[in-house]
């Protein structure tokens, strides 16, 4: 008798010490009612589907911290904290729903402030005018009760912030695209053959303004209230907005990129695209810039704003500024650098994205540019005084063309079309260039007494002279362009220079030595410092 009430006393104080642990351990009230807590199957399944990855495709790969835990796996503290962030999802899910169950309320709000703009023509040029839309960055939180976005706030404080995030995520991600369906502005991946339906441009145009005015900064709103610390909504809302925003600017990508059989595209639907997107990359710097996990999609926005602008803004330029300016030295126009290093910016790899010569009509589109560029710099090298500097002016910035488009852009003019230009503007400078001397070294009969002779070296030694002192400060783009063109002239000088002081030898005798101002070497070392300017 006395072992069982020994017995007794020591199960009962066993008991007690259990039941003071589980109440040191579990102390919040808001999880004592756990079973009273029912979770809708469709929560369940969207929970499995939302712990999985959420990254969609191309999206920024985001790094998640390790959720470091001094605990020892199995220790009381540990299963406490296990069980703690087991019924902080529970919750979370369900706060999760009735997140959900507010989104048809607020898109409809969203559609009365969009209303005006949805029903605008947007790519028609007899539209009078299209609507502003009226962007509300609080309009999505105001919506939403108060009490809902404290209970996600202070429930995800107790879960794993990556799951939290991707539960978040994947629901915001449903109401972008709920959104954009009863807009109707469902944007699927552009094909080829839709380019002739004006409605898929407009939604592409519709799409990004909407999305980029008003649903993204409301999303970035929510992020912040619901995840206090800056990180975790940068990752929440980069997760949020990956998808669409990849999708979008894809669309515009292949618009940019694919062949166009229909010169209305060029000349209007191109246009109003490029022009909504360069409006919006401001947004996207708001929105996007200097954040790691999503900044990507900041710098694909104004990637693809460039690659538009090729049908757009650089023809522009290239008329603006070519004329303003000449250089000194013949050297590479600031506008032909403008234009090299625009391109550069727009292009990748092959793989990725092909633009040799008839596979796109961005190919065809850069080849016009260059042609443009090409026109405007021939009417710029008149303008110098100097024929041939005119001419050297155009051999350089046509080298430079052309190393650009070895490097940067493949072969879409084709190098035999850089080569004829290039050897006729080398021709050309040498006629302008020497054939003035050249003359002076020629001597017909008549002339063939001292006083002619040496009126003629004299001429040639002051001409010769002043070509040599101009074109020393002059610029040739390439080391080896530079000697080609010295041994040339070499080639063409010498050999007449040189008969013609044999001539002058045998008209004047022993005196000719008192005319003759520069030897064989003399000239060969003059027209080694052509072209001695290095930088231009």
């Amino acid at each position: 008798m006395k072992i069982k009430l020994w017995l007794v006393i020591v199960g009962g104080c066993f008991s007690y010490s259990l039941l003071r642990l589980r109440s040191i351990l579990d102390p919040q009230p808001l999880y004592q009612d756990l079973a009273g807590i029912r979770i809708d199957p469709r929560s369940q399944s969207q929970s499995q589907v939302s712990s999985g990855s959420v990254s969609p495709p191309d999206s920024p790969h985001v790094p998640v911290p390790p959720q470091a835990d001094p605990t020892h796996l199995g220790s009381p503290l540990q299963q406490g904290n296990n069980s703690r962030r087991a019924i902080a999802r529970m919750h979370f899910m369900s706060y999760i729903e009735e997140l959900e169950k507010e989104n048809e309320k607020v898109i409809d709000t969203i559609l009365k402030l969009v209303g005006e703009y949805l029903k605008a023509n947007v790519v028609k040029e007899d539209q009078i005018a299209v609507p502003e839309i009226q962007a509300d960055d609080n309009l999505v939180k105001d919506m939403l009760p108060v009490e809902l976005i404290d209970k996600l706030r202070q429930t995800g404080r107790l879960m794993f912030q990556n799951e939290c995030c991707s539960l978040y995520s994947s629901c915001r991600r449903l109401f972008l695209k709920q959104c954009l369906s009863k807009f109707g502005l469902e944007v699927e991946e552009l094909k080829v053959e839709d380019f002739d339906k004006m409605e898929k441009i407009e939604c592409l145009i519709k799409g990004l303004n909407i999305t980029v005015r008003i649903l993204f900064p409301n999303e970035r709103i929510l992020c912040d209230l619901v995840f206090p610390q800056s990180y975790n909504a940068d990752i929440a809302f980069s997760e949020v907005c990956s998808e669409l925003s990849i999708s979008l600017l894809r669309f515009v990508n292949t618009l940019a990129t694919e062949n166009h059989q229909w010169s209305y595209h060029l000349v209007h639907v191109i246009p109003n695209v490029f022009k909504t997107l360069i409006d919006l990359i401001p947004m996207f710097d708001s929105l996007f810039y200097g954040q790691l996990f999503s900044e990507s999609l900041r710098n694909g926005a104004v990637l693809v704003g460039k690659r538009l602008g090729v049908f757009v803004e650089l023809e522009s330029l290239i008329h603006r500024e070519v004329a303003k300016e000449s250089v000194p030295n013949g050297g590479i126009h600031p506008t032909t650098h403008k234009v090299i290093d625009y391109l550069r910016e727009v292009f990748t790899d092959d793989e990725t994205f092909p633009i040799r010569k008839g596979v796109s009509s961005f190919s065809d589109q850069v080849g016009r540019i260059i042609k443009v560029l090409d026109s405007n710099l021939e009417a710029n090298s008149r303008s110098y005084t100097d024929p041939a500097l005119g001419h050297v002016f155009m051999i350089n910035n046509l080298m430079f063309l052309q190393y650009g488009e070895y490097y940067i852009y493949g072969d879409i003019l084709g190098q035999d079309w850089y080569k004829s230009k290039i050897n006729q503007n080398i021709e050309l400078y040498q006629r302008s260039s020497c054939d003035k001397i050249l003359d002076l070294l020629k001597v017909n009969r008549r002339e063939l007494v001292a006083e002619s002779m040496k009126k003629k070296l004299k001429l040639f030694n002051q001409h010769f002279n002043e070509i040599c002192k101009a074109q020393s400060e002059w610029f040739i783009f390439d080391d080896q362009l530079r000697e080609r063109m010295i041994k040339s002239i070499e080639n063409t000088l010498l050999p007449a220079y040189g008969t013609f002081i044999g001539m002058i030898h045998d008209v004047v005798g022993k005196d000719a030595y008192k005319f003759i101002r520069y030897g064989m070497h003399n000239i060969q070392d003059r027209l080694s410092r052509l072209f001695l300017v290095t930088n231009a």
